[in-house]
């Protein structure tokens, strides 16, 4: 007769590392994840926000040169793209100012 062994640990690992939990942790661990989401994306644009006024304020500087003008202005340029990227990607989510 042979002794056969079920090796448990291996099934305790594929367990482990499901993605999927049910009931009301699974809706709280959702809740959370978009909590998180949303506190992330507050901060990167109240961010952009703040380095947009930066940059506003140093092209009203008369002391710096035409290069800084225009390095400024290509970041400025930079960052309403990625503005607008932002606030079309809120839109299509149904999310609107």
């Amino acid at each position: 007769m042979k002794n056969i062994r079920k090796d448990f640990s291996v099934e305790g690992e594929a367990n482990l590392q499901d993605d999927d939990p049910v009931g009301p942790l699974d809706t709280v661990r959702e809740n959370i994840e978009i909590f998180a989401d949303n506190l992330i994306l507050q901060q990167s644009l109240r961010e952009m926000i703040d380095w947009i006024r930066v940059l506003e304020d140093v092209l009203q500087d008369p002391d710096i040169s035409e290069l800084e003008v225009a390095q400024t202005k290509e970041e400025l340029n930079m960052l309403q793209q990625a503005w607008c990227v932002l606030a079309d990607s809120l839109y299509e989510k149904g999310i609107s100012a």
